[in-house]
């Protein structure tokens, strides 16, 4: 079956932030070995934070990094960055909404970076790519392509590259390059990580950004470094064998990608080889490595895995019809590992091509065996809301929220179904309950504004979108939203004295995106000359 096409999202010149990067590099005066050099820099850059070259410790402790990198960036400015980058990263890459999908991700990197010692929080998200690849950015910001999902074998391995990317962030790799770059605002840099990132997936609509990252050429060099790569595998197996899972699953993955590529042309190789260079020496000691840790119980490959892997198999699909008879094929002869999974898959795949008479019968086959399956119930549920039969979905979803009242698929399905069946005030009420108040996902504001808008909380409803357009990267859109809250017959002071104070945080982060537009503009000019 097919693979899913990473999303390319036209970029204007009235976007302020990326896009201003983007449109300066498509004027810009780059010699062909230049734009070679110069997207491999951004590769680099995007992909893998690694920045400090030290030495490395022969035992298990930490380096010290001593007083410098939080001198530098601390971490509340680190979660910034990865804030404004997760910003950029929701406008203009193709991140994966899918709650269901988000929740198991977030819970699979959770499993090794509460081992991790970590000061902060960890947010992991997954991007709709064919690249096989995971990334880390600065502030616990974690991301991988789906593509890896699909070609890791099991758990283990897509565990081994979660764990590898959250000793990048743990050990603040990234810290020295911002020493480097310490007199860019932390929106500015934010942006420009973003554009590298966009670059890194498609470099056709990300060219623009190579002139961003001509000024880091010389710190570029020094970014891949074996000591930080050396360490990342090193401490990330240790991280592996605390969590229960398999120690070898990191040498074995890179060692098959790496045997799968061996004759092949270097461009078409693995982007995760590319930007996270291996090599014989390195897979030996990582294999060396996990024979030291000894045996140890592994833990299994979780069902949840197995229905995610599925899930993100039928919506990879460039065919549905193709992915229904795949299914269909596999329950009719048997030869499906898992009945159970590949019914799922075809309950997708039918919904998908909009059979939703076959697709109840079969979703009704797996709740009869298994109703407090939460994967059963969601396809459920959204099945029926695809038929456009309201109560029915509200039903499945209230019992999906009863059953797993963490999960953030009920949670927001539920408070949409409420809203859709004219009960805005107890689909407010289940938002503002919920355990997502303070996490800031798009579709929590986006959901409230609706519940508001219908209650004719007019003011309300404005803010909420206004956070709804900047936690999108939406910066103008968001000033607009507030600037109609303004305008509300009938305002609190309260209100007024909450949104002037969140314009102004806005106006400031616009301000200094423009501000870094104008400079880079001057020194393109410089270049030229």
């Amino acid at each position: 079956m097919g693979r899913p096409k990473a999303e390319q999202t036209s970029l204007t010149q009235e976007n302020v932030g990326l896009s201003e990067i983007v449109q300066q590099g498509s004027n810009g005066d780059l010699t062909t070995s230049g734009l070679r050099f110069c997207k491999c820099l951004c590769v680099v850059f995007a992909l893998m934070w690694g920045a400090a070259v030290f030495a490395l410790p022969e035992d298990d402790e930490l380096p010290d990094f001593g007083d410098s990198a939080g001198a530098i960036i601390s971490p509340e400015q680190e979660r910034q960055l990865g804030e404004g980058f997760m910003r950029q990263m929701r406008r203009y890459a193709p991140v994966i909404t899918d709650e269901e999908v988000e929740d198991y991700i977030q819970k699979l990197g959770m499993s090794l970076g509460e081992l991790s010692g970590y000061y902060g929080e960890f947010t992991f998200f997954m991007l709709d790519a064919r690249g096989i690849n995971a990334f880390a950015v600065p502030g616990g910001f974690i991301g991988i392509h789906t593509a890896l999902i699909l070609e890791a074998q099991g758990e283990s391995e897509v565990a081994s590259v979660l764990a590898h990317e959250i000793v990048h962030i743990t050990q603040r790799h990234t810290a020295r390059m911002i020493e480097a770059q310490q007199r860019m605002s932390i929106p500015r840099m934010a942006a420009m990580l973003g554009a590298m990132a966009v670059l890194a997936m498609n470099p056709e609509a990300g060219m623009g950004a190579l002139t961003a990252v001509q000024a880091l050429s010389a710190q570029g060099q020094i970014n891949f470094t074996r000591a930080n790569e050396r360490e990342a595998d090193r401490i990330g197996i240790q991280l592996l064998h605390e969590a229960g899972y398999n120690t070898f699953a990191m040498a074995d993955f890179f060692q098959r990608l790496q045997t799968a590529s061996r004759y092949t042309d270097p461009a078409f190789l693995p982007e995760i080889l590319r930007t996270h260079p291996v090599t014989v020496n390195r897979i030996s000691e990582a294999r060396e490595r996990a024979q030291r840790l000894g045996d140890a119980p592994i833990r299994e490959d979780s069902y949840e895995f197995h229905l995610i892997r599925t899930k993100l198999d039928v919506r990879s699909a460039d065919d549905p019809a193709a992915v229904k008879r795949f299914y269909e094929l596999a329950l009719r002869e048997g030869t499906a590992v898992h009945e159970s999974i590949a019914r799922y898959g075809y309950v997708l795949a039918l919904t998908a091509a909009s059979d939703f008479e076959k697709a109840r019968i079969e979703v009704s086959k797996l709740l009869l065996e298994s109703p407090h399956i939460l994967a059963f119930r969601l396809a459920a549920a959204n099945l029926e809301l695809r038929a456009g039969d309201v109560p029915a979905a509200l039903e499945h979803y209230a019992l999906a929220y009863r059953d797993d009242p963490t999960s953030r698929a009920a949670t927001y399905g539920y408070a949409n179904m409420l809203n859709l069946a004219g009960s805005p005030e107890l689909a407010k009420k289940h938002l503002r309950a919920s355990s997502f108040v303070e996490r800031g996902d798009p579709r929590f504001f986006k959901v409230l504004a609706e519940a508001e808008n219908d209650l004719g909380q007019v003011a309300n409803s404005h803010f909420s979108l206004a956070e709804y357009y900047r936690s999108l990267g939406e910066l103008r859109l968001a000033l607009q939203q507030l600037r109609l809250a303004q305008k509300t017959d009938d305002i609190s002071n309260y209100q007024r004295l909450r949104i002037d104070a969140r314009m102004d945080e806005i106006s400031d982060e616009l301000a200094q995106l423009e501000q870094g537009t104008i400079e880079r503009e001057r020194e393109r000019k410089e270049r030229r000359r």
